[in-house]
């Protein structure tokens, strides 16, 4: 603590160092967000810095080498300009003013573009995966393209892990989505990766971000358009992999006089095989257990996102963003089989389970924003105004029929209705300040309130076949409301004092939750909860240059997990009457502390160690009760989980046609707590590595081949075994730049299914997942208007954690 409380120090006291400011604008006086600025040598023009406008047009840079450079500048479908430098000085303060590019041509036909971004970039503190113009992310889901990005595992059921870590959350353009769990992967799922431009991978994020998320942050940046006019983008895409799929969606955006309308849309037709084999092994009762189903998934999505930027002034921008998503879920007919057997093989009794559900599901949001900044330096405030509802309501009819060994009936067949209706509402409010150079310093400060109030009622009727009417079951129905109010407040700064960078940042939150379930029967009493807490979560980034070859970092941060609003729920969900999964509304927070130190070569080969401990762990664990044979899934509080990573990322450009990225990790994970009475004290050690290979030919043709594996590892506390994938993909550029045709094909070797292994205490059980991952899709993409239209913002809403919580089943 000493040490950071000096690098903080230094900031009153350090020498000044030199600058460079410059605004970009194009001729009708509209800033240039996001423009290339390239630093070059007088004597050779070679590239010593590559640098980008911000958002509003603006370049501010310090710690400029010392020398004779020259200024190249850089915007799609504008006439580059070259600028020779003034010989830079350690005190030199270099004022270029307001700088205009002129337009390169009125048609886009005649605009060669021939620099492209690298697949994959490395930043301080974040690994950025440049999707956009990827042949195996076009027509994929965006899920998929999570599967295939450097250290990211998928489990399956649509769990995200970074880096052996679990817990990952979720952004969309800056902010936290949505839902979790299962609601979460369905809306990757459906969510198409054809409107993606970035993904941003952060394991140790900083201290502006909200505290949740003990296994780092991937936030999705959606794509935007970049001058006067209307623009947009169309594109269909024919998927197949056992059955059929289908999507198509647009993209529009219309800018002129101060005002920027912006919308996209997208639908969506899924329909996808579940396959999935669990043996359970009762070993005392010389039993095992099988259970097997294989599920027709019908998905249908249609997902709407529009708004307004009003630039009121050259200071102040005020916007509107709505989003709606509608999805329908639909299960027809679902058998699942389980059967009772001797160790030898002889069938004792069977229950075939008949499972018809109808899920539909719908996502509000809307966020109003206010931007306003000071002056040439930077200084900016920004205000959001965030209000998010979720509902779900799921019906499932399930048909119990049970049989003796040799399939003879043993009973009259048994009904069972499930309703199950839930409701989230979400507000927030949000203030940043951010004061670019005070105190020789970057400084940044917020605010953040949050309400959320779920309501969630779980109904079941149940009746035997042949009587006259279903009787409400009230012992096994339920009705949970939480309520949960966060206040929080943060403080960054960030230096660059000679060769040594650092980011330090503080973040307090302080919370109150109340919880009630309420039961539907004077038998079984009311059970209510409430929690109080406060918590303090630092951040530290430190970047030592040693020389231009090699860089030195250091990363901590203290991170929180509260537990979702749906694994709070004392609901019960039944696969049938043997397997079932139950709520705990006693779970509380766990908390992360995570250190990363990191080695770059040449600014771009990097080594990283990493390491974090997690106490109160929230996991996801099987419980047995033996004698009747009856395993449940729930989420409890164990002791604690540590996590040791070692990292390879390895660029290698290996002709200039031929572009390769891998990255390797070594990585352990280590469990211990208790399950009732049963000491758990799981370990595995995982080997990962993703490779991606990209072929520039001629004729505008691009060829990818990529893939990943992994040799198993834990996640909660199933132990998974071996997996990987191998993709392929080829696209074709046409129509005058303005058309994309794109090929590709997913898990060619139907790979990526890894077995799960849950043995401790009484439980013996083997899971065989076996999804529709193998497909192969033909995608088209068509660019019309004006390509040189300046974008939406893209900015960060208030309603981030509390949004990743919502999970209903």
């Amino acid at each position: 603590m000493r040490f950071l409380f000096l690098l903080v120090l230094s900031s009153f006291s350090a020498i000044g160092q030199n600058s460079l400011h410059l605004h970009l604008q194009d001729t009708n006086k509209e800033s240039l967000p996001f423009a290339t600025i390239l630093l070059k040598k007088s004597a050779d023009s070679s590239i010593v810095k590559g640098m980008n406008t911000d958002e509003n047009g603006d370049l501010r840079v310090s710690k400029l080498p010392l020398g004779k450079f020259t200024l190249t500048i850089q915007s799609t479908g504008l006439k580059s300009i070259k600028l020779n430098l003034e010989e830079i000085t350690a005190d030199s303060k270099i004022e270029l003013g307001i700088i205009t590019l002129s337009p390169l041509s009125t048609e886009l036909a005649e605009v060669k573009v021939t620099a492209t971004k690298p697949f994959i970039e490395r930043k301080l503190d974040k690994t950025i995966v440049n999707v956009e113009n990827s042949a195996m992310a076009a027509g994929n889901t965006t899920m998929e393209l999570l599967e295939r990005s450097p250290g990211v595992i998928v489990d399956k059921d649509g769990n995200i892990s970074l880096r052996g870590k679990s817990g990952a959350k979720v952004m969309i353009d800056g902010k936290i989505s949505y839902l979790t769990g299962a609601d979460l992967a369905n809306y990757l799922k459906n969510l198409p990766a054809d409107q993606i431009s970035q993904l941003e991978i952060m394991a140790n994020p900083s201290s502006s971000y909200d505290a949740a998320g003990t296994g780092g942050i991937i936030n999705i940046k959606l794509k935007k358009n970049s001058n006067i006019g209307l623009n947009g983008s169309a594109n269909a895409t024919f998927a197949q992999g056992i059955y059929a799929r289908e999507s198509a969606g647009v993209n529009l955006n219309y800018r002129k006089n101060g005002w920027n309308w912006f919308g996209n849309g997208s639908v969506i037709n899924r329909t996808l095989l579940e396959k999935n084999n669990l043996v359970r092994n009762f070993r005392a009762q010389n039993e095992v257990w099988e259970n097997s189903f294989a599920y027709k998934n019908e998905n249908q999505s249609t997902q709407l996102k529009g708004g307004v930027d009003w630039y009121f002034s050259k200071k102040t921008t005020l916007g509107i963003l709505v989003s709606g998503n509608f999805n329908q879920y639909t299960l027809r007919d679902g058998l699942n089989k389980t059967t009772q057997n001797t160790t030898t093989g002889d069938a004792l009794f069977r229950l075939n389970t008949i499972n018809n559900v109808g899920n539909p599901s719908q996502n509000y949001a809307a966020n109003f924003n206010v931007k306003h900044t000071y002056d040439s330096t930077g200084r900016e405030l920004t205000i959001d105004l965030d209000y998010a509802r979720f509902a779900d309501n799921s019906t499932s009819n399930l048909k119990s029929q049970f049989l003796t060994g040799n399939f003879k009936p043993l009973r009259v067949d048994s009904l069972l209705i499930n309703d199950a209706k839930s409701f989230v509402d979400q507000y927030s409010f949000k203030l940043d300040y951010v004061i670019p150079s005070f105190l020789k310093s970057k400084w940044g400060t917020g605010l953040k309130s949050s309400y959320v109030q779920t309501d969630n009622d779980l109904r079941f009727q149940g009746k035997n076949e042949g009587d006259a009417q279903f009787k409400f079951l009230t012992g096994q129905s339920n009705q949970f409301i939480y309520r949960e109010q966060i206040h929080a407040a943060y403080l960054n700064t960030e230096r660059a004092i000679g060769k040594l960078s650092y980011q330090l940042g503080l973040r307090g939150e302080w919370t109150a939750a109340d919880g009630i379930s309420e039961a539907y029967t004077s038998n079984v009493k009311d059970s209510t909860f409430h929690r109080d807490y406060a918590q303090l979560f630092p951040s530290a980034f430190i970047q030592y240059d040693y020389s231009q070859k090699h860089s030195f970092g250091f990363n901590y941060s203290r991170r929180i997990d509260r537990p979702n609003y749906g694994d709070l729920n004392p609901f019960v969900f039944f696969l049938d009457n043997y397997t079932f999964k139950v709520g705990n509304p006693m779970l509380t927070p766990q908390l992360t502390n995570s250190i990363e130190l990191s080695h770059t070569f040449l600014g771009a080969f990097s080594t990283t160690f990493g390491y974090s401990h997690t106490t109160n762990v929230i996991t996801e664990i099987l419980k047995q009760d033996t004698e009747a044979r009856k395993s449940y899934q729930t989420t409890a509080n164990m002791a604690e989980r540590t996590n040791y990573s070692l990292g390879f990322s390895l660029p290698i450009p290996i002709k200039k046609w031929w572009t390769n990225n891998t990255d390797i990790y070594f990585n352990r994970a280590e469990l211990t707590g208790k399950i009732e009475n049963t000491a758990l004290s799981p370990a595995r050690n995982m080997f990962y590595i993703n490779t991606n290979h990209i072929f520039t030919l001629p004729k505008d043709f691009r060829f990818e081949i990529g893939g990943n594996y992994f040799t198993g590892g834990l996640e909660s506390a199933f132990i998974f075994g071996a997996g990987g994938a191998l993709n392929l993909g080829i696209q074709k550029t046409m129509l005058n730049k303005r058309g994309v045709l794109r090929l590709n094909a997913q898990d060619v070797l139907f790979t990526s299914n890894p077995n799960v292994y849950i043995k401790y205490g009484d439980l013996d059980i083997v899971v065989r997942p076996r999804q529709d991952s193998r497909v192969v899709r033909l995608n088209f993409t068509y660019r019309f208007g004006n390509m040189s239209i300046k974008g939406a913002r893209v900015r960060a809403t208030g309603l981030d954690a509390e949004k990743s919580r919502v999970k209903t089943k």
